[in-house]
């Protein structure tokens, strides 16, 4: 290359890294990670002998015979699975359980990102992805978030994925009178939030109309002092009339009420309602809960289901979230109760039946949740605790692929050996955690 192209070139270079500055340090200080001879377990099948490669945190290419980009770090997988990361549908990980609730309480609030040994014992078990559920003695408990468990820095786990998963209502908790009596609590602060909805739509109303009125009132009130204007040239001036009392009065607009607020975003569908509900009772009040305001609804235990299943084939686009129901008080799963309900032996297949949709979240702090899904889902274990959406089965899959971002490695293939456990656990091109070092993290 002659010293005149190297000219012409090193303007366009300079260019490039001012305008993507990102993406040349990605390109030059990123180096790629390739994991090499890992098979990946996808529906229904096992391709071994496979190469990953991983640029800037995500897998760019899954293939049996990709060329290895030169100054990667090549790590040897051989006899390893590769999974995408588990996924906890119902967790309380480090959340403060039990106390009132209401609309406007968060769960990422309660999260805590520093505490290291609760959070790695759910990396440990495969899980990287968390939907936190907040728990309150009964009632609207407050609003549930979507949590990746990846390094955040300063020792600390957890990014905050999606804001809001869902409002979450508990009708499972505390003694039957006490849950007829949050129930009724229910119904009256959703009948409040309709109220302030027709009241806002009043407001609005009466604005539109204020402001015709007052520009009709304007335009008048200039031509009445043209004319007087007028007079007083011709024959004197004469004493302007005090008008002010004929304007409009501007509508008052109702007061802030952020509560309510959040009820009438779920009224208007646009957030899901999450309703823990397990004996017989609580799910045929959540049924009443969904049809009398239209709720988009998703169900969260469902124990006792098979008894009032005629009720729930009633609901439209309704789903379930499945988990071991708490027994006691002192427990600190979502929906805690006093005594266990009576679940269904075979409540999954009994959903299957009925074409009802489903996904399973541990209902605790999620550590044991791979040993739930295989108990309860069997053969569509896999399937279950790779879901992404709150929406079930038949939802969006997160199988590994091109773009993932969150990774497990098993020392067995999870799909079809009880003792596969995780070896390595890697988020973001990070390993978060890995079984040699009990949970020390860092890069490749």
């Amino acid at each position: 290359m002659t010293r005149r192209s190297l000219k012409s070139i090193t303007p366009w270079l300079l260019l490039i890294v001012l305008i993507s500055p990102g993406w040349v340090h990605g390109q030059l200080f990123e180096r790629p990670v390739v994991l090499q001879g890992v098979s990946a377990v996808s529906p229904g099948s096992t391709v071994e002998n496979l190469t990953i490669t991983i640029r800037g945190g995500r897998i760019t290419e899954i293939s049996e015979s990709a060329d290895v980009p030169l100054m990667s770090k090549k790590i040897d997988a051989k006899g390893l699975f590769a999974t995408a990361g588990l996924v906890d549908h119902a967790s309380v990980l480090t959340l403060p359980v039990g106390g009132a609730g209401e609309a406007g309480q968060w769960s990422w609030d309660g999260f805590d990102r520093f505490s290291k040994d609760a959070i790695e014992e759910v990396l440990a078990s495969g899980v990287t992805r968390v939907h936190l559920v907040p728990v309150r003695d009964g009632g609207i408990s407050g609003r549930s978030c979507w949590v990746s468990l990846k390094n955040s820095g300063n020792g600390a786990h957890g990014e905050l994925v999606e804001e809001e998963a869902a409002l979450c209502i508990n009708l499972a908790a505390n003694s039957p009178v006490n849950r007829i009596r949050s129930f009724d609590k229910i119904v009256e602060a959703f009948r409040g939030a309709q109220e302030r909805r027709d009241s806002l739509d009043s407001y609005e109303t009466d604005l539109e109309e204020y402001l015709e009125e007052l520009k009709k009132w304007l335009e008048k009130k200039a031509s009445g002092e043209e004319e007087e204007e007028g007079k007083g040239k011709s024959g004197g001036e004469k004493e302007k009339s005090d008008d002010s009392d004929d304007a409009p009065e501007k509508p008052q607009r109702p007061g802030l009420d952020a509560n309510s607020d959040i009820l009438l975003r779920a009224l208007n569908h646009e957030i899901p309602v999450l309703i823990t509900a397990r004996k017989s009772a609580d799910l045929i009040n959540a049924c009443e809960l969904i049809q009398m305001y239209d709720l988009d609804a998703i169900i969260h235990g469902a124990d006792e289901a098979e008894l009032v299943i005629d009720h729930l084939k009633e609901l439209e686009d309704v789903s379930f979230i499945i988990d071991q129901p708490a027994r006691s008080l002192a427990a600190d799963g979502p929906g805690v109760l006093s005594s266990a309900p009576r679940r269904s032996e075979n409540l999954i297949k009994v959903l299957n039946e009925n074409d009802l949709d489903w996904v399973i979240g541990s209902g605790g702090s999620g550590s044991g949740l791979w040993r739930m899904t295989r108990k309860l889902a069997e053969g569509s274990a896999l399937v279950s605790a790779q879901s992404t959406d709150l929406r079930g089965l038949k939802s969006r899959r997160d199988w590994l692929r091109p773009g993932q971002r969150h990774i497990v490695l098993w020392s067995d293939n999870p799909a079809t050996a009880a003792a596969a456990r995780p070896v390595k656990v890697i988020i973001d091109g990070d390993v978060v955690w890995e079984e040699s070092s009990a949970a020390r993290g860092g890069r490749f």
